[in-house]
């Protein structure tokens, strides 16, 4: 699976088959126990994770580089929930500690649709465009971990 970078290089997007009801991966999305899980790879460690799941809630994660020249490094993730249509739909504001600058906003979209045997997931994270190397970091990150996803949810 592959992530497409918008013309504009304001946005990355990411497509995915689920075999799964839009309600079992918006539970995964959303439930500490299945995040903390399917968030973990053999690359980083999520070890704290937390969400507000409503309008205006607060949601927050931190992961740990596990290989690398970069292992033991610490990712923060934070933001707050701006729209939420369970189970179709997820969106909230995404601020990390790598930014530059870290207060940079950007927007993750999460759009669940229910197809044949399972849901399309899109993934879309906007507010790229004055993020120095955005575009290639999140188009690599981002099919991973909705790789990730998919092999938690279909198991």
């Amino acid at each position: 699976m592959q992530a497409i970078i918008t013309p504009d290089r304001d946005a990355v997007i990411a497509e995915i088959h689920i075999a799964a009801p839009p309600e079992r991966v918006f539970q995964a999305l959303t439930d500490r126990a299945e995040a903390l899980q399917w968030g973990t790879s053999d690359l980083f460690q999520v070890f704290f994770w937390e969400m507000d799941v409503k309008p205006g809630g607060k949601w927050k994660f931190i992961s740990r580089e596990l290989t690398g020249k970069n292992a033991g490094r610490e990712y923060e993730h934070h933001g707050e929930i701006l729209e939420m249509v369970p189970p179709r739909l997820l969106v909230y504001s995404w601020f990390a500690n790598w930014h530059e600058p870290p207060t940079h906003r950007t927007v993750v979209r999460w759009e669940l649709t229910a197809m044949g045997n399972g849901t399309n997931l899109k993934l879309t994270h906007s507010g790229l465009k004055n993020l120095p190397g955005g575009c290639e970091g999140y188009s690599q990150g981002w099919p991973g971990l909705l790789q990730e996803l998919k092999n938690f949810v279909e198991k």
